[in-house]
């Protein structure tokens, strides 16, 4: 029984979400044979004030160049 947990920033369009889980469901079935019903998907809808990569939060205005940095020497911006 697949249990999937997707962690996201938060998604504003209920439709597209649950198309995520429509197609990732659908991919679990084609590539393992599980049985539909033994599928579970979980999103975990994250705000980016509570994300980070690279030590960055997702809310900060740099987050797209600083998130990337392999150092912190990389930071300067």
């Amino acid at each position: 029984m697949p249990v999937i947990q997707i962690s996201t920033f938060k998604m504003e369009d209920p439709q597209k979400a649950a198309m995520l889980l429509e197609e990732v469901t659908a991919a679990m079935h084609r590539v393992t044979g599980v049985p539909l019903d033994k599928i579970s998907v979980f999103l975990n809808e994250v705000e980016p004030s509570r994300w980070a990569d690279a030590g960055v939060v997702g809310s900060h205005p740099d987050f797209q160049t600083l998130s990337r940095r392999k150092t912190y020497e990389e930071e300067k911006v």
